[in-house]
C-alpha cells in the first residue's frame, strides 16, 4: 500500500474520531454515551437496556474514555480543555449502581492514562500551572468507592456496586461474576496504587486473580461464571470469549508492566491449556473446564474472541496469531461487520464456505475493536501490507454502514446491516484509535507538543519533588531488564517522583489496557515490593539486555489454511502528485494477468474518454501506451476489449459496469469470464470491472486535482 493511501486512510480515521467526539460533546455531554440516531445522551438515571446500562454512572464516560486519543492525535488544546472539564464537573458521589469491571477499565483506566500523559512528572501534555494531579485524585476517589466490592469470603469482587451506598444486600445478581470481570482489574489498580502510594488497590485486585486461578481445573482451565461467596463455579464451560477474554490478557500484561515472572508462568500455563483444549484446528470453541477437548460444550465463535491474535503477538506466538486471524477476518468480510456470536456447524458436517449461523439473539455488531486491535498488532509484528488492506476494508465498512449525521451507530442486525441508537464509549477509545495507529507511518504512538516551560523542579499535591537532569531519565520498555543487585527492592513508599523526558512514545514504551488506554511503562513505578522468585519461564537477561526466551509451551506447527474466497477482489489505488485520491474495489477477469502480489501493476491511469469508449473499435496507441485504461462495458466481450487495448500498448484494462449497484448487494463481487472464442488465453494484461458509481466518483475527484497525472496501482484488495 502506497504511503499516500496510508496517510489518506489515517486522515479518515482521524475524521471519524472527531465526527463521533464532537457530536458527543454537542448532543450528549455530560451524559455518559451518545445516542447517534436520536442525537441525544444516554442517561444513567433511565435504565433502558438492563445489565448493559451498568456501564453508566453519570461520569461523562465517553469524554473520560477519549482523553488519551486526543493525545494520540496531538490535539493538546482539546486534551487540556477536556481535562479541565472532567476535573471540574465529574463526581462519583452518586446513588447509582455500576459495574465494577467497566468502571475500572473505562473510568479509572482513562483517568490514570490521561494523568500520566498530562502530568509534567511523566509525559507532560500540560504544564504545572495547568495540571496538578486532579485526574489522579478522581481515580483514587472512584477506586475507594469500588474497594468494598472485594470484601467477600473469597476475595473475588462482586459484579456491581452502588457508588454511594456500597454493596446492596438485595442485589443477588451481583454475587455472580466471571473471570474476565473479576480478574481484569489488576492493570488499572496496579497503576493506581503505584501512582498514589496506596498498595490496597493493587493487592485487592491481585488477590482476586489468585483466588480465581486457585480454582482452576487440573487442566488449567477456568469456567465462565463463579459465585463470589462460595467460590463455586456456576458454569463450568469456557473458552476465550465472553467471560474469560481479558483474564488471560491481564495475566500477561501485568507481567509486562511489573516484570513479575510468576504472572508470566500463570499466563503460560493458561495459554498452553487454551491451545491444547480450546483450539480445534485454529477455531476456538467452548469446552468443559474439567473434560477439556474431550468434552466440547458449544461450537461457538464470538466477536470478543478476535482479541486473541493480538494477545498471541504480545506473547511472541506470531505464527499462531496469523493462523487465528485468518479464521476471524473472513467473518467480517462475509457480513460487512463482525458478528457478535455464531454457532458453527457440528464437527465434520460443515460445508465449504459455510462458517456458521448467527445466533438469533446475538445479531448485533456494536462496533467492537477486537479484530481491528489484532490487525494492528499483526501489522506491527509482520509489516505485511495485507493487514493494512484488511484495516482499509473495516474502516470503509464502518463508514458505509454506521456513519450517521450525529456519530456512528452500532449494527442492530448483522443480516440487514440496519443500525441502532447506540455508540459505546469504546468506539472512540479503541476502535478508531487502532485504525488510526494501524495506518500511521510514524513509529511513535504519541508525539509531545512543544514544551511551554522547562522547569526540572516539580512540586505537586502528591508532596513529592525532585530535581534531576534529563540525561538520567528513561522510560521502561515492554519487558525491562535492569543491571541491579538481586537484592535490590523498594516499597511503594520509596518510589520517587521525577520529571520524565518529553520524548515521543513508541509502542515499546506503552501497554494498551483492555479498554485501549495508553499506559506508560515506567520502571520507576514498578519496582517490586518483594524479591521475585526465580522461574524457568522468566525472561533471560544478559548484560542488562533482554534475550530471546522460549515459552514452556510447545505448539505443534499447524498447516497454513488457505481461506480464499471464490473471487479475490483487486484494489485500484489512485494517486495524483503523490497524494492519494481514492481506492476502487474491482472484480478480476478469469483470464489475463492475475493480480496476486502487492503493486503487481503500477502505471499512469487513463480515465474514460468517449473516443476510446467501449474499446471495441480502433484505438490510438498514443493515447493508451503504457497506461491502465478505463473503458465502458458493452458492444463487445471483455476479452475483445482487453485484446484491443493490449495490442495498442495498454498495460491494464478497467471496465466500467453499465448497471447501477444494487442497494441490496453493495459488496457483490463479479468474475469476468472469457468469451466463446477463447480470446482470453491470449490476454496478458490485467482485466478488471469497477462499478459505475465508483468510476463516477473517481471522475469527480480527478476534476478537483487539476492537471496532475493520475497513477493507478493494482494489488490484491486484502491479501
Amino acid at each position: 500500500m502506497h504511503v499516500s493511501e496510508r496517510r489518506h486512510l489515517q486522515q479518515q480515521a482521524r475524521d471519524m474520531f472527531y465526527h463521533g467526539y464532537r457530536n458527543y460533546m454537542e448532543h450528549a455531554y455530560p451524559w455518559d454515551e451518545l445516542k447517534p440516531l436520536s442525537c441525544s445522551g444516554r442517561r444513567w438515571d433511565r435504565r433502558e437496556r438492563g445489565d448493559l446500562d451498568d456501564v453508566l454512572g453519570g461520569f461523562s464516560l465517553t469524554l473520560v474514555d477519549s482523553l488519551d486519543m486526543l493525545a494520540v492525535l496531538g490535539d493538546r488544546d482539546e486534551f487540556a480543555r477536556a481535562v479541565k472539564l472532567i476535573s471540574s464537573s465529574v463526581s462519583f458521589d452518586r446513588d447509582v449502581t455500576v459495574s465494577v469491571f467497566e468502571s475500572t477499565i473505562r473510568v479509572i483506566g482513562g483517568l490514570v492514562s490521561a494523568h500520566m500523559l498530562a502530568s509534567p512528572e511523566y509525559f507532560g501534555m500540560m504544564d504545572e500551572s495547568e495540571y496538578n494531579g486532579e485526574l489522579l485524585d478522581l481515580a483514587e476517589e472512584l477506586g475507594r468507592r469500588l474497594l468494598p466490592a472485594f470484601e467477600t469470603p473469597t476475595g473475588i469482587p462482586v459484579h456491581r456496586i452502588n457508588l454511594r451506598h456500597g454493596v446492596l444486600p438485595r442485589d443477588r445478581a451481583a454475587n455472580l461474576t466471571c473471570p474476565a470481570a473479576a480478574g481484569s482489574l489488576l492493570v488499572e489498580m496496579a497503576y493506581l496504587s503505584r501512582l498514589t502510594g496506596d498498595e490496597s488497590f493493587e493487592e485487592r485486585a491481585k488477590q482476586a486473580v489468585v483466588a480465581i486461578w486457585d480454582r482452576r481445573s487440573d487442566l488449567d482451565l477456568l469456567g465462565s461464571s463463579i459465585e463470589v461467596g462460595s467460590g463455586k463455579w456456576i458454569y463450568s464451560h469456557g473458552g476465550i470469549g465472553a467471560g474469560l477474554d481479558s483474564f488471560f490478557e491481564y495475566l500477561l500484561k501485568y507481567h509486562l508492566i511489573s516484570g513479575d515472572s510468576e504472572w508470566l508462568a500463570m499466563f503460560n500455563a493458561s495459554y498452553h491449556a487454551v491451545e491444547t483444549h480450546v483450539n480445534h484446528n485454529n477455531v476456538y470453541i467452548e469446552v468443559d473446564m474439567n473434560g477439556g477437548r474431550n468434552q466440547v460444550r458449544a461450537r461457538r465463535v464470538s466477536a470478543l474472541q478476535a482479541f486473541w491474535p493480538g494477545l498471541q503477538v504480545l506473547a511472541g506466538d506470531v505464527s499462531g496469531a496469523i493462523r487465528t486471524h485468518e479464521h476471524k477476518f473472513p467473518l467480517w468480510d462475509e457480513y460487512g461487520a463482525m458478528p457478535e456470536l455464531l454457532d458453527l456447524a457440528p464437527h465434520g458436517k460443515s460445508k465449504p464456505g459455510n462458517r456458521g449461523t448467527v445466533i438469533s439473539w446475538a445479531r448485533t455488531s456494536p462496533l467492537r475493536p477486537e479484530l481491528i486491535e489484532s490487525t494492528y498488532h499483526l501489522f506491527q509484528a509482520t509489516k505485511d501490507h495485507k493487514y493494512l488492506k484488511m484495516g482499509r476494508q473495516m474502516l470503509q465498512d464502518i463508514r458505509r454502514v454506521s456513519e450517521v449525521p450525529c456519530g456512528y451507530a452500532a449494527v442492530g442486525d448483522i443480516h440487514t446491516l440496519d443500525v441502532e441508537d447506540r455508540m459505546d464509549s469504546y468506539f472512540l477509545s479503541e476502535t478508531v484509535k487502532y485504525l488510526y495507529l494501524l495506518f500511521s507511518d510514524d513509529p511513535h504512538v504519541i508525539v509531545p507538543g512543544p514544551a511551554r516551560r522547562r522547569n526540572t523542579t516539580v512540586s505537586t499535591n502528591r508532596t513529592c519533588s525532585a530535581t534531576i537532569s534529563d540525561e538520567k531519565l528513561t522510560l521502561g520498555s515492554a519487558v525491562s531488564c535492569n543491571n541491579r543487585s538481586a537484592n535490590a527492592s523498594s516499597t511503594l513508599e520509596q518510589f520517587s517522583c521525577v520529571r520524565r523526558n518529553r520524548k515521543p512514545l513508541k509502542a515499546s514504551d506503552v501497554v494498551f489496557s483492555t479498554e485501549g488506554h495508553i499506559l506508560m511503562l515506567d520502571s520507576h513505578l514498578f519496582r517490586h515490593t518483594t524479591k521475585q522468585k526465580a522461574s524457568s519461564a522468566s525472561p533471560k537477561c544478559e548484560n542488562g539486555k533482554l534475550q530471546g526466551h522460549r515459552r514452556n509451551v510447545e505448539l505443534e506447527v499447524a498447516r497454513q489454511v488457505q481461506l480464499t474466497p471464490p473471487v479475490i477482489p483487486v484494489g485500484v489505488a489512485v494517486r495524483a502528485g503523490g497524494v492519494h485520491v481514492t481506492t476502487l474495489v474491482a472484480s478480476p477477469a478469469k483470464f489475463g494477468l492475475q493480480v496476486t502480489t502487492p503493486s503487481a501493476v503500477e502505471a499512469p491511469l487513463q480515465l474514460f474518454v468517449p473516443d476510446i469508449g467501449e474499446a471495441c473499435g480502433s484505438i490510438d496507441s498514443e493515447r493508451v501506451r503504457g497506461k491502465i485504461v478505463m473503458v465502458a462495458r458493452g458492444t463487445c466481450t471483455f476479452a475483445e476489449k482487453a485484446m484491443r487495448l493490449q495490442s495498442a500498448g495498454a498495460v491494464g484494462a478497467v471496465v466500467i459496469n453499465s448497471k447501477a449497484t444494487s442497494s441490496r448487494y453493495p459488496n457483490r463481487k463479479y468474475s469476468l469470464a472469457d468469451d466463446a472464442r477463447g480470446l482470453g488465453q491470449f490476454v496478458t494484461i490485467p482485466v478488471l470491472l469497477v462499478s459505475r458509481e465508483d468510476a463516477s466518483q473517481l471522475h469527480r475527484h480527478a476534476s478537483l486535482n487539476g492537471g496532475d497525472v493520475l497513477i493507478g496501482s493494482l494489488s490484491p484488495w486484502l491479501y
